[in-house]
C-alpha cells in the first residue's frame, strides 16, 4: 500500500503544471456528473412518488340568451357544457315547451357543478389511501385539503367527504324550477338568480331591495355561481345535515328530499311539492345525465 501511494507521488511529481491541471479539471467534472447523477435519480423518484390522481376539467362554453332560440337543446347522453351569462324569461312560452327550456338551460350548470364536486370526492379519497399506505403527502395536495378543509368548516377528510357531495339532478331541478317559476321569475331574468337567494353584502346584490329590511337580492355573473351557492348552502349550512348524512347512504331522490324540510318555511309542505315536482315532470330521468366527453380534458 505505501509502495503504491509512493508510486502515486512520485508520479505526480513528474507532472507539468499543465498536466496537473488538466487532472484538477476532470476530477471537478467528474465530481460535478456524479452528483448530477444523483440529483436525476432523486428527481425521477420524486417523480415516480407524485399523485397517480390527475383533475380532468370542463371546457365550458359561455353564451348569453338574447332570445329563446339561443338555448341549446340538451342530450341527455352527451350534454354540451354551456353556462348561461344572461337569460330571458320563459314566461310566454306554453307549459311544455317552458319546462324544456328550462331543463336545456339549467342541466349543464348542474352537471358541470357535480363534475367538478366529484373531482375533488376522488382526490379526497386518494389522499386518504396515501395516508392510509404509510405515503408522503406532497406540499401541493396539502394546500388543496388545507383550503377545503378551512372552506367547509370540516375537522378531517371523513368530514369533508360528508359535506362536498353532489345532490341527484332530479332535486337540484325540482328546487330551481320551483323557486324561479320554471324560469319565469324577474330574480331569475334580472339576477341570474335560480333559489331566490338573498345577500347583505351590496358588492354581490342586485338592484332589487326587500321591501321592509337593508337585505338585496343576489346577482350572479351566471347560471353556474347560482348552482354553486345553492350547493355551499346545502353542503355547508347546519340546516342540511340530516339531509348530507342520509346523502352518504342513497341517491334516491325521493328518500333525500324528506330532509330539506328546513329549505322553506314551508317545511312539510315544501318537500311533498318538490316530491310532486320530481315524479309529475319525470326529473329523474336527469340523474344520469352526463358531460359530452368531448368537453373534458386533463
Amino acid at each position: 500500500m505505501k509502495r503504491n501511494y509512493r508510486k502515486l507521488r512520485y508520479f505526480f511529481r513528474r507532472l507539468t503544471f499543465r498536466e496537473k491541471a488538466g487532472i484538477s479539471v476532470l476530477i471537478i467534472l467528474l465530481m460535478v456528473s456524479i452528483f448530477q447523477t444523483y440529483v436525476d435519480i432523486k428527481k425521477n423518484r420524486i417523480i415516480k412518488e407524485k399523485p397517480g390522481f390527475v383533475f380532468k376539467k370542463i371546457r365550458i362554453v359561455y353564451k348569453p340568451i338574447n332570445r329563446i332560440t339561443d338555448i341549446v337543446p340538451v342530450n341527455c347522453e352527451s350534454v354540451v357544457p354551456v353556462v348561461y351569462t344572461k337569460v330571458v324569461s320563459l314566461d310566454s312560452l306554453p307549459v311544455a315547451e317552458k319546462k324544456k327550456k328550462f331543463i336545456d338551460m339549467i342541466l349543464p350548470s348542474v352537471l358541470i357543478q357535480n363534475f367538478e364536486l366529484r373531482q375533488y370526492r376522488a382526490f379526497i379519497s386518494y389522499i386518504k389511501k396515501k395516508l392510509e399506505d404509510g405515503r408522503e403527502i406532497l406540499p401541493e395536495e396539502q394546500e388543496i385539503i388545507d383550503r377545503l378543509l378551512d372552506r367547509y368548516n370540516a375537522d378531517g377528510l371523513n368530514e369533508l367527504l360528508t359535506k362536498m357531495n353532489v345532490n341527484p339532478v332530479s332535486i337540484v331541478l325540482a328546487q330551481a324550477a320551483i323557486e324561479s317559476g320554471w324560469g319565469s321569475s324577474r330574480f331569475f331574468v334580472q339576477a341570474n338568480n335560480l333559489f331566490g337567494v338573498w345577500t347583505f353584502n351590496k358588492k354581490h346584490a342586485s338592484k332589487i331591495k326587500a321591501k321592509k329590511a337593508n337585505v338585496y337580492l343576489k346577482a350572479y355573473k351566471n347560471i353556474l355561481e347560482s348552482v354553486e351557492d345553492y350547493y355551499d348552502s346545502i353542503n355547508r349550512g347546519w340546516a342540511y345535515r340530516k339531509f348530507r348524512l342520509v346523502r352518504l347512504q342513497t341517491d334516491d331522490p325521493f328518500l333525500l328530499t324528506n330532509h330539506l324540510e328546513k329549505y322553506s318555511i314551508l317545511r312539510e309542505k315544501y318537500v311533498q311539492r318538490v316530491k310532486n315536482i320530481i315524479k309529475t315532470n319525470n326529473l329523474h330521468k336527469y340523474d344520469n345525465c352526463r358531460i359530452s366527453p368531448d368537453y373534458i380534458y386533463q
